[in-house]
């Protein structure tokens, strides 16, 4: 290989994987091992991050490399691999989780029979059968449930773990019994926090629909002051409802999905405004009308004696 040929090799490399390449691929393209200790040596311009993986500049990863070098450490692409745990929840979107760059420990799930250990901030995770990865930004990503058992299980925090399995039911529509059953399947149901977080989720009237990004934009659209999302609503200390937002000032939820018959907060006097799923899309003019003319005719309802639950909503978006 010319000088010429192995310049272009390494560009495409740095350029496909974002400067995150594998001793192997250097060999392949003709970096001898000791043009490689040159380079990852005091003063050279790339750096062994872990056994095996080198990326191609000096000075901190970002998150997408820190991912996909513990990728490269558990042998992917050649060998099967997949983000799980925390970092994985965290490229799904999560909002209890930290922001990828902020993940410590990147958690990685391979075959059982692979003979590969945790190493420094790459921890493994073995499994019999690996589940069909997602694909995100290029990296494969373990689904949500089992994600959210892999970093259930890394936790110390109950109000956080709590705070995951209302997200991923109240918001990503995960249904509370597959949830279960994989909790109990990695014998986690006995950790502190999940088995009230469990037994809460499953009580009728608290499953949210999935919402998305139209939402948030189109409440934004309406001009209102930020709504509390997902709250829990007490009439008198006895639970009432969890609409999908709430103006407390106003008396004023949001309750996105079908009309089924008489809602609490109807009857209790609070003004309700009810939008079916696909008017998010097809009528986002009429939702924000809606919303303008309930919030502009408030105060509804007895609001001395309705109260958020203090372990629920937030000022947050979805």
């Amino acid at each position: 290989m010319t000088r010429n040929d192995f310049a272009q090799a390494l560009r495409i490399l740095a350029r496909d994987q974002r400067q995150v390449v594998t001793v192997g691929q250097l060999s392949g393209i003709g970096v001898s091992e000791v043009a490689l200790r040159k380079r990852c040596g005091p003063g050279g311009p790339w750096q062994r991050v872990l056994p095996r993986v080198v990326v191609l500049r000096r000075g901190a990863l970002s998150a997408w490399q820190r991912c996909r070098a513990a990728l490269a450490y558990a042998g992917y692409p050649a060998a099967q691999a997949q983000l799980t745990g925390i970092a994985a929840l965290a490229l799904h979107g999560m909002r209890e989780v930290l922001v990828p760059a902020e993940v410590r420990v990147v958690d990685v799930l391979v075959p059982a029979g692979r003979a590969l250990r945790t190493h420094t901030w790459v921890r493994v995770h073995h499994a019999r059968t690996l589940p069909g990865p997602e694909l995100v930004d290029e990296l494969p990503v373990a689904p949500l449930v089992r994600a959210a058992g892999d970093g259930v299980r890394a936790s110390c925090d109950p109000d956080w773990v709590r705070a995951v399995l209302r997200e991923l039911v109240w918001d990503r529509g995960i249904d509370p019994a597959e949830l279960a059953g994989e909790l109990r399947t990695a014998s986690l149901s006995r950790k502190p926090g999940i088995d009230e977080a469990l037994r809460e989720l499953a009580l009728p009237g608290r499953v949210r629909r999935p919402m998305g990004g139209q939402v948030r934009s189109l409440v934004a659209l309406s001009g209102s002051r930020p709504p509390l999302w997902r709250p829990e609503l007490r009439l008198d200390g006895v639970f009432l409802a969890s609409p999908d937002a709430y103006w407390a000032r106003e008396g004023v939820a949001l309750v996105i999905g079908p009309a089924a018959g008489t809602n609490p907060l109807d009857t209790c006097g609070l003004r309700v405004v009810r939008v079916p799923p696909e008017a998010l899309t097809t009528s986002p003019a009429q939702v924000v009308a809606a919303l303008r003319a309930a919030l502009g005719s408030g105060p509804h309802g007895p609001l001395d004696r309705v109260t958020v639950h203090p372990d629920h909503g937030s000022v947050k978006g979805i």
